[in-house]
This record gives structure tokens, C-alpha cells and sequence, in this order.
């Protein structure tokens, strides 16, 4: 079952709209990339080891809909990846040990 994550799944599961960083960037997705409905969105897990989701919908190196940029409860990156589908942001979230799932 492939799901496309859409910015509906991602404010339900509590993601939050970052309305300022989104207004930072629009005009330059728009101008440099046509991508005119940029908008970035954040969560912090609720794990014994939080780590922080921001997953946009600018361009990407994969052409994919989505870019997901994890850090860990510093503020360090520990990892991003190009994605399309619940499915696929589920097991990022397997693979970063997190309990927070789509």
C-alpha cells in the first residue's frame, strides 16, 4: 500500500506549519523552481530520544514530493531523505529507532 503523504496526514499527526520559514522561502522555490504551494512543516517525537522532523515540499535531488530533514535532540543532522509515500517516511522513522509513525 503506497500512501502519499499529503499536509493533511502530516497535521494530523501533530506536524506544525512553520508559517514564518515557509514565507522565508516560497518566493525562492517559486522563482527558481516553479513550485508555487511551498510550505514547511515540523514535530519533535515523543521518544526517550526525541529527534526533530521538518519536511518540506520544495525541490529535491529525487524529484520526489516531500524532503524529511531529521535532527537529533541537538539540533545535529543525523539524517534526510527525498520521499513520497507514508510507507516510506515509516520505515525512516524504523530505521531512526523512533516510535513516531503516519
Amino acid at each position: 500500500m503506497n500512501n502519499t503523504i499529503t499536509e493533511e496526514i502530516l497535521l494530523n499527526a501533530g506536524f506544525e506549519h512553520l508559517v514564518h520559514e515557509t514565507d522565508l522561502m516560497a518566493g525562492y522555490q517559486k522563482e527558481a523552481f516553479g513550485i508555487n504551494n511551498y510550505k514547511v512543516f515540523r514535530i519533535w517525537t515523543n521518544d526517550y530520544h526525541p529527534i526533530k522532523l521538518d519536511i518540506d515540499n520544495g525541490w529535491n535531488n529525487r524529484g520526489t514530493l516531500w524532503h524529511l530533514h531529521i535532527d537529533n535532540d541537538s539540533c545535529e543532522t543525523i539524517g534526510s531523505a527525498d520521499i513520497d509515500t507514508v510507507e516510506q517516511f515509516n520505515k525512516l522513522m524504523e530505521v531512526f529507532d523512533s516510535k513516531f509513525r503516519l
